[in-house]
């Protein structure tokens, strides 16, 4: 995964987890916001929980070679996924099939929002 989609700053990283817009399995949370800019925006949190520093590197790792090829389908959002100790006993297939599912749910929650949102603006 390339810099560009990197969110780095903190206080960018205290604002999506201030906007309470989440969505998550017991494996992995993604904290969410939608924004105007059209690269995705992503931060990668594991916990001290999560095994040595070299297995959270291994989940950080993976994480980003799954989320490589989605770059194109969450363009305009910046996300904080949280890896969950419970992460470190699946298999890849199992770690894609979890961030597949959470990014589809991700997506629908956002279209339920807008669809409130434009009925309002239609009352």
């Amino acid at each position: 995964m390339n810099r560009k989609y990197s969110l780095k700053k903190n206080y960018d990283i205290k604002e999506l987890l201030q906007k309470k817009q989440s969505v998550g399995n017991r494996n992995y949370v993604i904290y969410y916001d939608y924004m105007e800019r059209k690269d995705p925006l992503i931060a990668l949190s594991v916990s001290r929980k999560v095994g040595n520093a070299v297995e959270r590197n291994y989940e950080k790792r993976v994480i980003r070679e799954i989320i490589r090829p989605l770059l194109e389908t969450i363009e305009h959002y910046k996300m904080l996924i949280v890896v969950k100790d419970k992460s470190t006993e699946l298999s890849y297939t199992e770690k894609e099939e979890n961030i597949n599912y959470l990014i589809k749910k991700m997506k629908k929650q956002k279209e339920t929002i807008n669809e409130t949102i434009n009925e309002q603006n239609l009352k």
